[in-house]
Formats: structure tokens, sequence, C-alpha cells
């Protein structure tokens, strides 16, 4: 079999091989590039290499023809070399992981074994630092707050009560007293108590109720009640039915302002009217009662009834008087200066027609 010289193209190394290296890469000897074995001109490309068997070839670097280079391995072989390399620095990569793992937990557990007591007992120093500085700041707010009296403690706003609806009837059986803010309604307008006082009116005692200015009201009640002598008004109770009649009833007087330029005007009752009143007793100026007074026609619909809290001159029981009362709405029709603000204000919050 011929043998083949050529030149390496890419560092110029003098080769020799058998001609069944023709057409084929190979890989320089020297510079480790790969190259391709000139074709042997009277031959066509490939033809050697399939007559050719395992072993035979020959490549040689500059070496005369009878020193013979053994034949590269089949790139099976390559191929098979390559991943047990591979594998094998696969393998001593992942025994290293391990190894240093194994490294770490012992150093931990060697730490941790050692430097538990100290840990334990820089913890329990820090737990009595902060416990002393919670005796000595409970103590000083103890010493400050027996040095300086405590201030007074103001008293909780007291709750409103609801508006519920006053029903009118002139049967004592049927009236109820709602647990709510005295209300109602008179001559067709709404009404809401918004102020009352009790006071004393020579020998008897004016109770008002009253929504709007104390001094000249947009609607009310003004109800004049007896006692006999030496009966004390607080705690005391009316029950009157539309039947009773004489001196001893409560005189009624209904208030209505039905032009807001002038005074409210006022309806006498003396009777035919139902009520049921409990005043309670005095405390601090003041006086708690419950109230249903349902008044004639029954085409006006007029009553009031809840619970209401009066102002009063009244000190104690026997109903001596602390100071002058209060200045009575004047019940005549007194003409005042007609205001446009006056008029829109009132149709507005009572929704009079006139």
């Amino acid at each position: 079999m011929a043998d083949v010289k050529f030149t390496c193209t890419h560092c110029g190394q003098e080769i020799e091989c058998d001609e069944l290296w023709c057409a084929r890469q190979i890989e320089c000897p020297t510079c480790k590039k790969e190259l391709t074995v000139p074709p042997k001109p009277d031959a066509p490309p490939h033809a050697s290499l399939a007559a050719a068997k395992p072993g035979q070839a020959r490549l040689s670097i500059g070496q005369s023809r009878h020193q013979r280079s053994a034949a590269p391995p089949p790139p099976q072989e390559i191929l098979m070399q390559q991943k047990l390399a591979h594998a094998q620095t696969v393998k001593k990569g992942s025994a290293m992981k391990w190894v240093k793992i194994g490294v770490v937990v012992i150093v931990l557990g060697v730490a941790g074994y050692f430097g538990y007591p100290f840990g334990r007992d820089w913890l329990a120093k820090r737990s009595e630092a902060a416990k002393a500085a919670s005796d000595s700041a409970t103590q000083q707010v103890a010493t400050a707050a027996s040095a300086e009296p405590a201030a007074p403690v103001a008293p909780a706003p007291e709750k409103e009560l609801p508006l519920l609806p006053a029903v009118w009837t002139l049967d004592l059986d049927k009236a109820k007293i709602p647990a709510g803010r005295a209300n109602g309604m008179i001559a067709g307008t709404n009404f809401v108590v918004e102020s009352a006082r009790l006071d004393k009116a020579g020998t008897a005692y004016l109770l008002r109720l009253l929504q709007g200015a104390p001094n000249s009201p947009d609607a009310g009640f003004m109800i004049y009640l007896h006692t006999d002598a030496g009966e004390s008004v607080t705690g005391h109770t009316w029950t009157v039915s539309q039947e009773m009649k004489g001196k001893g009833v409560p005189q009624v007087v209904r208030l209505l302002k039905t032009n807001p330029r002038y005074q409210a005007t006022q309806k006498n009752i003396f009777s035919g009217y139902a009520m049921k009143l409990e005043l309670g007793q005095i405390t601090n100026g003041v006086i708690p009662g419950k109230i249903f007074l349902a008044v004639p026609p029954e085409t006006e619909q007029s009553v009031v009834a809840g619970v209401f809290k009066a102002n009063t001159s009244l000190m104690d029981a026997t109903g001596a008087v602390v100071s002058s009362p209060g200045v009575a709405p004047n019940p005549a029709a007194v003409p005042i200066a007609p205001r446009a603000a006056d008029r829109s204000a009132f149709d507005k919050r009572y929704g009079v027609k006139r």
C-alpha cells in the first residue's frame, strides 16, 4: 500500500500516512488541529477507506517508511472514553460536595455543643436586665402617681334616646309612654321636645315642654300642676282621663306658631284630654319625667309621649325655690318685624303650609 506525504496547513509539520487516510479528516499530531488528508489523485474519494480494515491505517510525523504509526481509535471508542472521563469528574465533584457538607455539619454541631452554655448565660443576663428596667419604670410610675393627685375623670356623654312615634288616643288603657325622647305632633305638625322646665307658678307648678327658643317657642305644651298642701311635686304621678273635670284637673295650654312673624298662639284645654305624667327626684337642678298627653279634637291628633329631663329652680321635694324661675313664654300674639330668612327657615324645618 502506497504512502502519502503532505504538510499541515496550520503549523507546517510534515506528515506521512497510508493512502487509507486520503480524503479523511485527522488531527495534527503537533498542533492538534483538524485537517483533511489530500485525496489520492488516481482513486475515487473514500475508496481506500471502504476497503480498509481496522488497525491497517498508518500515520506518522516525518518518519521513515519503516516506522509505522498506529491507526486512530474508532469514533465510538473516543466517545466512550470522553463519557467515562466526564462521569469520573462528576463523581469526584459530587463526592467533594458531600465532604464539604459533612465538614460544615460537624463544625456547626461542635460550635453548638460548646457554644450553648455561653448563649444560655447571655440570654439569662439579657432577661434579668429587661426585668430590672421594667421594675424600675413601674416603681417610677407608682411614685409619680402617689405624689400627684389623679385628674378627675370626665363623665361619659349621655347617650341620646331615639325618637319613637307617639300614638294619639284618649283611652288611657291604650295610652303608651315609649322609652324614647319625648315627641309627637301638634295640629298636624311634627313636634320634638327640645327643652323642658319645671318652675313654681303661684300655688301651682308649671311644666313646659317646648320646641324652639324658650322665650319664643315654635310649638309646645304648658301644664299647670296642682298638689295638696304639704305634698311633694317630686316622685308624683298624675293620671287624667277625658271624663275628669274640676279645679284639681291640671290646665293644659297648647302652643303653636303658625306664622314666623308672630309669637305662638295658645289654646287652653281644661278637660276632655288624657294624660299620664310621672316626675322623679331632683338631682343637680334636673328632674326626670315621663309623659303621655293627648288633647282633642281628634282631627288635629295633638299628642306628646316619651321621656324628658326638665331643668328646675326647685331645690328640694318641698317645692322651695332657689332662684327666680325662667321667663315663661308670652302667650300674647305680639307682632315682630318680619324677616324672610326666619320664614324660610320655619317652612324648611316644620313644613307648615299656609
